[in-house]
C-alpha cells in the first residue's frame, strides 16, 4: 500500500485501534491511537524521508495489503482493547509485547482482603492480570481515571482510620469498615473487571438495567415516602455513576509518549506557521569544554583539540538516533568560538544536501570510521556504507541571535530554505525552571513560551538531546587524548 491507497480508506479521526494486514489475511501488527487517521498515515508520510522508520518498521510497510480498524468512545478503551487484540492475535511485528517482564500490567488483587488495583511487572498465580501495556505514563493515567468512578482501595487489610484516598472521595471507606467486604467487590471490583476486559457496553446496560428496576419500585411504594425516598437516592447514585463513567472516560488523556511526541510537532508547526508538520527535526550543538593543562603544557589544549559538533534528528516527534551525527571539529582555522564552530558543521551538513555527495567525493573528516571517520551514527557501528542525509524540515540550535544568525547565512550559501530558530536561556541562567527564550531569524527580540507549551517540550527535547550526544562525544576524545598524553 501507498500514501494514496491509505488516504482513501476514510479512517475516521477518533480514538481507536489499528490492524495492519499482509496478503494471507494474516494480522501482522496492532497499534492504538488517540486519532486512528492521523497515527495510520504517519506510517507511510515519515516512510518519505530515509532513516525515518527502523529496519523492522520498513520491513512491516512493505507486506501491508490491508487495513482494519475499531473506533472506540475514548483513548482509555482503545488502550484496554489494543491489549487484548495483541495478547490475541500475538501479531509479528508487536514482537516487543512477547517480553512480559519489561512492561506493565493492571493486577486486581481479588485473593487480598481488600481487594485492589495496582500496576505491575511480576505475574503470580494470585490475582486477575490485565495486559500488558506498552506505555507506563498511559497505565498510571487509567489507573487514576478508573479510581474516580470506581472508588477502589489499595489498602489490603482494615484499619482503624480511613485511608488517605477516603478523605478526597477516591475511595470507598472499606478500609475502615464503611461497607462491607461483598458490597465493595459487588459495586467497586466487578464493574472494574468487566471494564478492563473492555466490557463498557455491558456495565452500561447494568446501569440502566438497575435504574429501570429501581423506577418501577418506585411506583409500587408511591404511599411509603420513607422507602420512596430510599430508592430515589438509589437511583440519583447510579445515574451518577453512569454519568461520571461516561464523562471520565470522554475527558482522560491517556496519551502516550509516541501520541505526545506526535501530538507536539503539530503545536510546533502552529506556532512557527510552517506549512506542514515537520517530520524531520535537526538539533545542533557543539562542545569544548576548557580542561585543565597537562604538566609542563598548554592551558585548555585538550579541550580544543577535543572540540566537537552534534546534530541529532527527531522524526515525527521521536528520536531517531540512527540518524545522529558527530562532527570533530577541525584545528588549525582559528574557529575556537562557539559560533565559529557551529559555522564549520553547518556548513559540512548543508553542503550534503545541496550537492548530494556520493561515498567517493566525502572529504576524510566524513568518510566512514574504518577509514579514520569523525562522523558516524550513534548505535551504527555496524553499518558501513555512506547513506544520503534527508533535508530537513526544521533546524534547532542550541544557542541565541548569534548562531541563528551564522544558520541563516549557511543557508543561503547552498540556497537551501529551510526554517531555523534558536534556543538559550541566556547567560548564567541553566535551572530547569529558568524561562528559554526562543530567537527566530530577523525578530530583535526572544519569544519566551510558558514551560507547559507543548510546542517548547520539542524544542528543549531536541535542544537536550543535541547537547548530550555533543557533551558525550567530546568527553571520549577528551579521554583518548589524555591518554596519548
Amino acid at each position: 500500500m501507498n500514501l494514496e491507497n491509505v488516504k482513501k480508506l476514510n479512517i475516521p479521526k477518533s480514538p481507536g485501534v489499528y490492524q495492519l494486514l499482509n496478503k494471507q489475511g494474516k494480522i501482522i501488527y496492532i497499534g492504538k491511537a488517540a486519532d486512528l487517521h492521523s497515527r495510520v498515515l504517519s506510517y507511510w508520510r515519515r516512510g518519505v524521508a530515509r532513516n525515518a522508520l527502523t529496519p523492522a518498521k520498513r520491513s512491516m510497510l512493505k507486506q501491508i495489503v490491508k487495513i482494519k480498524w475499531i473506533d472506540v468512545d475514548s483513548e482509555i478503551e482503545a488502550l484496554l482493547l489494543e491489549a487484548n487484540l495483541i495478547k490475541k492475535h500475538q501479531p509479528l511485528y508487536n514482537i516487543v509485547l512477547r517480553d512480559d517482564k519489561r512492561f506493565l500490567y493492571i493486577k486486581v488483587s481479588v485473593e487480598d482482603e481488600i481487594p485492589g488495583v495496582f500496576a505491575t511487572r511480576k505475574i503470580t498465580k494470585a490475582g486477575k492480570y490485565f495486559g500488558p501495556f506498552t506505555s507506563a505514563t498511559a497505565v498510571r493515567e487509567t489507573l487514576k481515571a478508573i479510581r474516580k468512578i470506581w472508588p477502589y482501595c489499595n489498602a489490603r487489610k482494615p484499619q482503624k482510620k480511613p485511608c488517605f484516598y477516603y478523605q478526597i472521595n477516591l475511595c470507598a471507606g472499606i478500609c475502615a469498615g464503611m461497607i462491607s467486604r461483598k458490597e465493595y467487590i459487588d459495586k467497586i471490583i466487578k464493574p472494574i473487571i468487566l471494564f478492563l476486559e473492555g466490557k463498557k457496553e455491558k456495565i452500561t446496560k447494568n446501569y440502566e438495567l438497575r435504574i429501570e428496576n429501581y423506577e418501577l419500585e418506585i411506583k409500587k411504594h408511591k404511599e411509603n415516602s420513607e422507602k420512596h425516598n430510599e430508592i430515589k437516592e438509589k437511583i440519583d447514585e447510579l445515574k451518577y455513576q453512569l454519568f461520571n463513567l461516561r464523562k471520565v472516560l470522554e475527558h482522560a488523556n491517556i496519551i502516550n509518549l509516541t501520541d505526545k511526541y506526535a501530538a507536539d510537532a503539530v503545536e510546533l508547526a502552529k506556532l512557527l506557521n510552517l506549512p506542514k508538520v515537520p517530520e524531520r527535526i535537526e538539533g545542533y550543538d557543539v562542545s569544548n569544554l576548557p580542561t585543565p593543562a597537562k604538566a609542563g603544557g598548554q592551558a585548555g589544549i585538550f579541550g580544543r583539540q577535543a572540540a566537537v559538533g552534534s546534530m541529532v534528528v527527531f522524526s515525527n516527534g521521536e528520536p531517531e538516533k540512527q540518524g545522529y551525527r558527530k562532527f570533530k571539529i577541525r584545528i588549525g582555522q582559528g574557529q575556537a568560538d562557539d559560533v565559529g564552530m557551529l559555522k564549520e558543521v553547518l556548513e559540512r551538513r548543508f553542503k550534503r544536501i545541496a550537492k548530494k555527495i556520493s561515498p567517493h567525493d566525502l572529504t576524510p573528516a566524513l568518510s566512514l570510521r574504518r577509514r579514520g571517520s569523525s562522523c558516524e551514527g550513534e548505535g551504527a557501528k555496524e553499518r558501513r556504507q555512506v547513506e544520503e542525509w534527508p533535508a530537513p524540515d526544521l533546524i534547532i540550535i542550541d544557542g541565541g541571535k548569534a548562531q541563528v544568525n551564522v544558520a541563516v547565512r549557511m543557508l543561503k550559501r547552498y540556497k537551501l530554505d529551510i526554517p531555523v530558530i534558536g534556543i538559550s536561556k541566556g547567560k548564567g541562567l541553566r535551572s530547569a525552571n529558568a524561562p528559554d527564550k526562543l530567537f527566530f531569524p530577523g525578530e530583535k527580540k526572544p519569544l519566551e513560551l510558558p514551560l507547559a507549551s507543548p510546542a517548547l517540550h520539542i524544542i528543549k527535547r531536541a535542544r537536550d538531546e543535541a547537547h548530550r550526544f555533543a557533551i558525550s562525544y567530546h568527553r571520549k576524545l577528551r579521554g583518548k587524548e589524555f591518554l596519548k598524553r
